[in-house]
Parts: structure tokens; C-alpha cells; sequence
């Protein structure tokens, strides 16, 4: 194309000229030249011609060129003309591909157009196909229908035998057989793709048609026996000798024919869809049943005013006086025609109390819709169902003698209670109704004004005034006791170790726990009140903690001793209640199933106030060994307390005594000072006050340290310290005489519960011993202290009786008399 563009310019004038202009001047340099040329005409001759030759050329090119070009033009125009005919066509074929295409996808694929004739064909032959089994499945019902009319109709024309046979069941067979027959095809069509669920639908309809027809065989046996069983007044009392002996004969004959029918039954193989209810149990004895169970709904399920959600004592009183009402006549009449039977090893009272519990059952899972909505009827509901259960087992039911269901399992009777307890739902519903009851009466015990009082001597009962050694408890200790042993009555009953241990953790532990907080939060702020910032700063806190006077008064004196006291003698009470806890049977046999049981063991191991449980075979400890261990430390915590609390409150009382000088000895003896009264005064009175509320153990326990703690402060400052000054000869025997107030007023504190009330002013003791010797075994020491080695000291310590002085310390205490040689 450029090319093209190129040729079609025109010369180049100015290029022509220089070509000129280049020729001239190489053939014609100068004038001369021009001049002397020879043949110049000639050559501009040829030169005009050439050009001339030229221009025709150029002429002749240019004519061509136009013919070409638009022989060129008119070629393409075509080429482009038919370019577009052929897209135009190809689009025109894309778009029949397209629709043709359209017409053989599936609609289905985008949910729009109309089905191909493809999937039309298809669809019908589906529809055929479903049809066709529909037709099938029909006949197969029509057939099983067919046949259960035939069974009734057949038993019901040999009804009139005196037994059941079991040609008079040949229909029922056929029908067992056919049920079998088509269950056993269904199985191997499941494989087949789409037909699994129809084939198992149409398998439980033949086995629920095959259970009606049996249970149709039984109701109409059921009616004759119940018709002969009313002419002996059932459901009320039967007296069997005063029946006449044609319906005796008659009722009798009825109970055999269905006893008869219950065999054959049992020689039937129970097969899948079996509804085992419906077999279960003495027929005889499920048919004397519906009668009560009519008087059941009568009073029980109606408008009557014996309906009641708030009064189920009512009607399970209703079923135990049935039990009872007919006890005679099931264990004599009954018990021997069922001798004459296969069925001998069946004990009639058990089986007929058996077959009324289905009635308790259905009448709990009627009302729990409205016991769940409230918790004080559920949690009194299931009470009664326990002790329903209570009365059934004492009064001799056992599953044993009984037709205990196919497919449970063997054991003990779960009770009644076990439709509500067994499902998990309802379960947690009464436990945390009851978890919130227990928190509530907790909350009233320890918020109630009385709860931190000491009960008096004379308030506890026998069981706990022999259990805690003469202990005397807050009220709210002993309630709390209370509680909680009220909590272990009210699921002790419970036959499920799982449901104790949820009761145990989830609410008794919990107790536990708040009640060790509450005391050890006492503590605490006690504690706070008694800190060197209030020591300081006196009443400091005393808007915070809501009073208007001076909060010392709170934690000094025999007011503050009160408050440790409380704190010691609540947890001490719970600590000696757990003690005795552990070594009931219940709480015993509770501890070795969790230790036994996986479960139970994790749930335990998931609480902290519990032992970490261990599957050995010998369960060691109690369960309440890890709380025990909180408590004991609770109660050494407010032991501390109460020593140094009455240990501080006398060295206070002290300051002034053992800053003050000592007293001159009169002719009458050593004279006592003032500042002594105050201590000792203080001391007894705090004394007095423990002696009245803490038993002998306790009481020792609390002299001993406290008046250690007393006699060493009052050896430390004024012996060894030094802090009387030096203390004459003539009056030496001033600290004697200080030691016997003290022993005196300890005898007259606590002298009727300690024995030994020496012991803890031992050390106080020997040091009067020492100040008052007499010269010569004064010296004698003197020399021990200082010369002996440690071997000749002690000999000379036993000598005089001492004991408790190092030998730095005696050399200490020696210096204290001014005739002191070193």
C-alpha cells in the first residue's frame, strides 16, 4: 500500500533541477567549456527529444494507472459486497444451531423453556414406572387388609370354643407369613436406586396392620373376660367364695382362653416391627387393668375436682389402694389358675402391679407440660412418685416373677419416678428448681439477723449435741447443717448414682462453698478493720461500713473476740457435720460409685471442692475430704485470729506496764503496781468470755497459745530488754508476784476447763525464778552464763529448773539485777 502511494506522487521539481544543475556543471565547469563544446545543439537536441519520450511515458503510465485503479476499486467493492453476505449467513446459521441445539439441552438446567420431547418420554415412563409400584404396593395393602379381616372374622367364629386354637389363627399365620414374605423382598429391592424408603414404608405399614390384628384378637377376648370379670363387681373388691360358682366357672374359662391365646402367641418368632407392648405382659391380667385404668381417666383425666395438678399423692394413693384392694384375691384365686399354666413361674400380684404402672406413666407425661412451668409442683410430683415407689418396693414388688419386656434389660425396677427422672430434659428442670430453692433458703439463713448468734446450751437437739462435743454453733451454722442434710433426703431415694452425684455437686457442694466464702469474707474484713491504717486513723472507715461511730469498737475488746468466735465456731461445726458425713453408708457408697463410674469420676475431677477420685478397688477417704481440708484451714485461720487478737489486745494494755519502773518491795512484801490491772484485767475477761462458749479441748487449746504469746512479750521487754530498768535486790521478788496475778487470773478465767494452767507462763516463770535467787545460786548461774561452755550451763539450768533460756539470754536476764558482777 505505501508503495502504491509512493509511485502515484508526482517528480520532484526540485530534485529535477539539482539532477540539472549537477549535469551542467560536470560537462559545462565554465564559460569556456561552454564555449569550445562541440556538439551542444546536438545534445540539447537529443535532450528535448528524450524528455518529449519522457512526457509520452508519463502520459501513457498515468492513463493506465487510472484504468487499473478502478478496475481495482470495482474488485474490491465486490469482495467486501460478498464479505457480508457471508457473515450475514454465518450469524443466520449460528443462531439455527443455536435454536437447534436449545430444542436437545434438558429445561432443567435453567429452569426456563419447555421440556424436550426426550424428557417428556422420559417423565412418562417415570410416571408409568411409579404407577406401576403404586399399583403394587396397593395390592400388597389390599391383600394384608384382606387378610386381617379374614383373621378377625375367623377368630371371631371360633370364639365361641372354650380355647384358642391354632386353626382358629391359620388366617393370622397367612397374614404373619405375607408380612414376612413382603418384608424380605422390600429388603432386597432397597439396593435399587429410589425405592428404599417406599419399601420401608410400606414394610412398617404391614407390620403396624399385623400388630392391630393381634391386638383386635386380644380386645375381643379382652371384652368376654372383662364381661365375667364385672359380674364379680371388678373393678372393685371380689369376694370369690360368695360369687356363684357358674360366673367363678365362667370367668375362669375366659382367663384359660386367653391365656391360651398368649401361648400360641409365644410360639410365634418375634419378628422385626414387632411391637413388643403389645405382647408384653399376662393378657389376662392386662385386660382386669382397662377397667381401672377407665377409673383412672374418670377422676383423674376429667373436669372432676379429683384432678388436680397440685394433689398427685392423690392418685398414686389411688393406684396403691388398688395394689392393696386386690392383693387377696391375686395371690390366691389368680396365683392358682396361673399354676395350672405355663405361666407358674409368674407371680400374680407382681405382674397385675406391673401392669398399672403404664397408667401412672401416661397421667406424669400428660402433666408435665404444666409442671415444668412451675417448680414447686414438679419438685413435689416427683417427691410423691418416689415414695410411690418407696411404698411399691416395701410392700414387696420385684421384677422377678414378672414378664419383664424383650429387649430390656434385667434388674432392679427403676420405679415410676423414672419417667421423669430418665428423661434428661425434665431431670435438669426439677434439679435446677431445686438449686435455686436451696440458694434462696441459704441466702435467708445467712442474711437473717439471728444467723451469726450462739445458740444457747440448751437449743440443740440430742443427735447434735452428742456429734459436736458440746461445740455451740451460730444459728446459721446449725441451719445450714440443717439444709443441707434436708437436701440429701429429698434425692436419697434417687436409684440412679448418677442423679446423687449431680445433686451432691451441683447443690450440696455449692452450699459448702458459699458458707467457707462467707466466713473466711468475715475474716477478711475483720482483718481490715484491725490494719495499721486503722490502728492509725481511727473510725477512718467507719461511714464506708455503715456505722457512725468508731470502728475499733467493732473489732477490740470482747466485741471483736465474739465476731472470731462466730467465724471458729461455724466452721468448726460444719468441719465435725462432714466428718460424720463421710462415714454414712449413703455418702459412702456414693463416694466408691464415683470412683467406679467413668462418668461419675469426671464429673468429680471437674470440681474442685471434691477428692480426685481413683478407680481402685479399695476406695480410701471420705467424700468430703478436700472440703474438710478447706474448713480445718478456715477454722486454723480464725484460730490465729483469736489469739492475736486477745495476744494484741493485752500487749496494748501492756505498754504502759512494761514502760513504767519497777516497784519498791514493802515490810508487807512486794507491792503490785497499778499498770498490771488493766492487762490482767483484760486478759481474764477475754479468757472468761472463751471458757463460756468453746468447749475444754478448745479452751485449752487458745490459753496455751495466748498466754505463751503473753508471757514471752512480757520476758522479752522486761527481762531481756531490760525495758523497767535495772530491778534492785530488795525487790526481786516483784516479777514473782506479777507471775502469780497472772496464774491467778487464768485459774479464775478458765480453771474449771484446764487442767494444767502453769504450762503456758513457763517461761515467765522461770524468769521470776532467776531475778529472785539467792546470792550464792545467783553467782553460781552467773558463772554458767558467762564461763561455762554449753554442756556445764544446761547442768546448772536443770539444777535450778530453768529450761527455756539460751545462754545468751540468761546472761541477758542476769544483768538485769543491779548486783549483777559482769
Amino acid at each position: 500500500m505505501d508503495e502504491i502511494r509512493l509511485l502515484q506522487q508526482p517528480p520532484s521539481k526540485d530534485e529535477a533541477n539539482a539532477k540539472t544543475l549537477s549535469l551542467l556543471n560536470t560537462r559545462i565547469p565554465n564559460w569556456n567549456a561552454l564555449m569550445h563544446l562541440e556538439g551542444f545543439e546536438d545534445w540539447v537536441l537529443a535532450a528535448e527529444e528524450e524528455t518529449n519520450s519522457l512526457n509520452n511515458e508519463l502520459a501513457t503510465s498515468t492513463s493506465n494507472l487510472s484504468k487499473e485503479k478502478a478496475a481495482v476499486v470495482d474488485a474490491t467493492t465486490t469482495t467486501v459486497t460478498a464479505a457480508q453476505d457471508a457473515a450475514l449467513a454465518r450469524h443466520i446459521l449460528s443462531d439455527d444451531l443455536s435454536a437447534l441445539s436449545e430444542e436437545l439441552v434438558s429445561s432443567r438446567e435453567h429452569g426456563l423453556g419447555q421440556p424436550t420431547l426426550l424428557e417428556d418420554l422420559e417423565a412418562l415412563h417415570r410416571n408409568l414406572k411409579g404407577l406401576q409400584h403404586v399399583q403394587q404396593y396397593v395390592r400388597v395393602i389390599q391383600q394384608a387388609l384382606s387378610l386381617s379381616a379374614a383373621a378377625i372374622d375367623q377368630f371371631k367364629a371360633s370364639q365361641k370354643q372354650k380355647e384358642v386354637t391354632a386353626a382358629s389363627l391359620s388366617k393370622y399365620v397367612e397374614l404373619q407369613d405375607f408380612t414376612k414374605k413382603v418384608a424380605v423382598l422390600c429388603k432386597e429391592s432397597i439396593s435399587t436406586p429410589g425405592s428404599g424408603s417406599e419399601s420401608l414404608g410400606l414394610v412398617g405399614f404391614l407390620n403396624s396392620v399385623r400388630n392391630h390384628t393381634w391386638s383386635s384378637l386380644k380386645t375381643l377376648l379382652f371384652e368376654e373376660l372383662i364381661a365375667c370379670a364385672e359380674k364379680l363387681k371388678w373393678p372393685g373388691a371380689v369376694d370369690w367364695l360368695s360369687t356363684p360358682v357358674e360366673d367363678r366357672q365362667l370367668f375362669v374359662a375366659a382367663f384359660l382362653k386367653l391365656l391360651s391365646l398368649q401361648e400360641i402367641g409365644d410360639s410365634f418368632p418375634i419378628e422385626p416391627g414387632d411391637d413388643l407392648d403389645v405382647k408384653s405382659g399376662v393378657y389376662p391380667l392386662q385386660a382386669l387393668a382397662q377397667p381401672v385404668s377407665a377409673r383412672f381417666k374418670y377422676h383423674f383425666d376429667g373436669q372432676r375436682e379429683t384432678n388436680r395438678i397440685d394433689k398427685p399423692e392423690w392418685y398414686f394413693t389411688h393406684i396403691l389402694n388398688i395394689i392393696h384392694q386386690h392383693r387377696g384375691f391375686m395371690e390366691t384365686t389368680i396365683q392358682t389358675v396361673l399354676n395350672s399354666t405355663k405361666y407358674k413361674t409368674i407371680n400374680a400380684q407382681r405382674e397385675f402391679t406391673r401392669t398399672l404402672f403404664p397408667i401412672l406413666a401416661k397421667k406424669l407425661k400428660r402433666s408435665m407440660p404444666d409442671l415444668l412451668q412451675n417448680s414447686a409442683l414438679l419438685a413435689h410430683t416427683i417427691y410423691q412418685a418416689i415414695v410411690f415407689d418407696t411404698q411399691v418396693k416395701e410392700d414387696g414388688f420385684a421384677l422377678t416373677g414378672t414378664l419383664q419386656p424383650s429387649g430390656s434389660e434385667s434388674g432392679d425396677w427403676e420405679g415410676v419416678s423414672d419417667v421423669i427422672l430418665g428423661r434428661k430434659e425434665w431431670f435438669d428442670a426439677w434439679l435446677e428448681g431445686e438449686r435455686l430453692f436451696a440458694e434462696a433458703q441459704y441466702d435467708e439463713v445467712v442474711h437473717s439477723p439471728d444467723a451469726w448468734q450462739l445458740i444457747d446450751d440448751g437449743a440443740l437437739s440430742g443427735e447434735d449435741a452428742t456429734a459436736t462435743t458440746d461445740l455451740r454453733p451460730t444459728n446459721s451454722a446449725r441451719r445450714i447443717k440443717a439444709l443441707f442434710e434436708q437436701i440429701a433426703d429429698r434425692y436419697k431415694p434417687l436409684p440412679k448414682f448418677n442423679h446423687r452425684a449431680q445433686f451432691l455437686i451441683e447443690i450440696q457442694v455449692s452450699i459448702l462453698e458459699h458458707y467457707h466464702t462467707r466466713i473466711s469474707g468475715s475474716l477478711d474484713a475483720f482483718e481490715t478493720l484491725t490494719s495499721s491504717l486503722m490502728r492509725a486513723v481511727p473510725g477512718a472507715l467507719a461511714g464506708q461500713v455503715g456505722h457512725q461511730y468508731d470502728t475499733r469498737r467493732l473489732t477490740s475488746g470482747v466485741d471483736g473476740l465474739q465476731r472470731l468466735i462466730k467465724a471458729f465456731v461455724s466452721a468448726r461445726w460444719i468441719t465435725i457435720a462432714m466428718q460424720n458425713w463421710g462415714e454414712q453408708l449413703f455418702y459412702l457408697e456414693l463416694w466408691k460409685e464415683i470412683n467406679d463410674r467413668a462418668s461419675l469420676r469426671e464429673k468429680a475431677r471437674g470440681h474442685m471442692s471434691l477428692p480426685n477420685p481413683t478407680p481402685d478397688s479399695v476406695v480410701e477417704g471420705t467424700l468430703f475430704d478436700e472440703l474438710i481440708a478447706q474448713y480445718d484451714t478456715l477454722t486454723a485461720r480464725s484460730e490465729d485470729l483469736i489469739v492475736q487478737h486477745v495476744v494484741s489486745e493485752t500487749d496494748s494494755a501492756l505498754r504502759p506496764h512494761v514502760a513504767s519502773p519497777w516497784t519498791t518491795a514493802s515490810e508487807e512484801g512486794s507491792v503490785l503496781p497499778s499498770t498490771l490491772l488493766v492487762p490482767v484485767t483484760a486478759l481474764q475477761q477475754q479468757l472468761a468470755f472463751i471458757s463460756t462458749i468453746l468447749p475444754a479441748t478448745s479452751v485449752t487449746i487458745l490459753y496455751r497459745r495466748i498466754c505463751s504469746s503473753i508471757s514471752s512479750f512480757l520476758v522479752e521487754r522486761m527481762v531481756l530488754q531490760h525495758s523497767r530498768s535495772k530491778l534492785a535486790v530488795t525487790d526481786s521478788a516483784v516479777l514473782t508476784a506479777e507471775y502469780s496475778l497472772w496464774i491467778e487470773c487464768s485459774r479464775q478465767a478458765v480453771g474449771k476447763l484446764v487442767r494444767k494452767i502453769d504450762p503456758p507462763w513457763q517461761r515467765l516463770k522461770e524468769a521470776a525464778t532467776v531475778l529472785n535467787m539467792e546470792q550464792d545460786n545467783y553467782l553460781e548461774l552467773v558463772r554458767a552464763a558467762w564461763d561455762g561452755n554449753e554442756t556445764a550451763f544446761e547442768q546448772t539450768c536443770e539444777k535450778f529448773g530453768i529450761s527455756s533460756f539460751t545462754q545468751r539470754e540468761m546472761r541477758q536476764a542476769l544483768r538485769l539485777r543491779s548486783d549483777c558482777p559482769r
